[in-house]
């Protein structure tokens, strides 16, 4: 079972053309937990996962996760991914690519079972043959998924995964993920800005911005006021920001 024995960000500095996006963001995330995280557009949500994942490299601070057996494995679902509909690959090999395949065409019997049940777990199984070009918007997400999840990743990373679904879509893949999370007690973030499913299925919630960041339980991140009272503060900021540009 997939497990994380400490996950800690601390004083983490990061710049992206120019502009700092986070100034000394320290925060732990406790293993087997549902992290959402919400905040303005711009604010980093998007840069935070790619600088966990070491996609992005910091300017100051240490993002620190390893896993049971030494350094953790990461799962991740982009925001946007385009799949060219005439794309003539099949789902299931599709999801195999998730896989740490060796130099050989053929997948092992250990790799095989593995797809079998991810594809099962995502409930993909029926569209195994099926051209992933060819696959609707929420049935093409949970095989995004399947692919994250096939290497048995300690931490799954959601960025926006869900956002172009219609809402009974973004609800069947929020509690496929809050299942395995359960059954597996693997550690998931996700970015979303959609306020129900972070409410529904977050243990906590991470608040960013570039002036600020906050975490803390849903319940008390969500309170209409705490939130009113951030997002205020934001928009002031920027506001005020603006201002000072426009008169240089």
């Amino acid at each position: 079972m997939p497990m994380i024995r400490d996950f800690v960000i601390d004083n983490l500095e990061v710049h992206v053309g120019g502009q700092k996006l986070f100034d000394h963001l320290s925060f732990t995330v406790v293993p087997g937990e549902m992290l959402g995280i919400i905040g303005p557009n711009g604010a980093g949500k998007s840069t935070l996962l790619k600088a966990i994942l070491g996609l992005i490299t910091p300017q100051s601070g240490t993002i620190t996760v390893h896993g049971d057996h030494g350094k953790a494995v990461f799962g991740y679902v982009p925001q946007v991914r385009a799949i060219d509909e005439e794309m003539p690959i099949q789902t299931k090999d599709f999801v195999s690519l998730g896989l740490p395949l060796k130099l050989r065409p053929w997948l092992t019997r250990s790799e095989r079972e593995k797809l079998r049940k991810v594809m099962a777990l995502t409930r993909i199984s029926h569209l195994a043959k099926k051209p992933i070009g060819k696959l609707s918007g929420g049935e093409r997400q949970r095989a995004f998924l399947a692919q994250a999840l096939v290497r048995e990743p300690d931490v799954l990373l959601l960025d926006e995964s869900t956002a172009n679904l219609d809402p009974g879509a973004q609800e069947q893949m929020m509690a496929l993920v809050h299942d395995l999370n359960k059954k597996k007690n693997t550690t998931v973030l996700f970015v979303s800005h959609d306020l129900t499913l972070v409410s529904k299925y977050a243990h906590r919630v991470l608040y960013l911005s570039r002036q600020r960041s906050a975490i803390g339980q849903t319940a008390d991140m969500l309170n209409g006021n705490v939130l009113a009272n951030l997002y205020a503060q934001d928009a002031s900021s920027l506001k005020q920001d603006r201002s000072s540009t426009s008169a240089v």
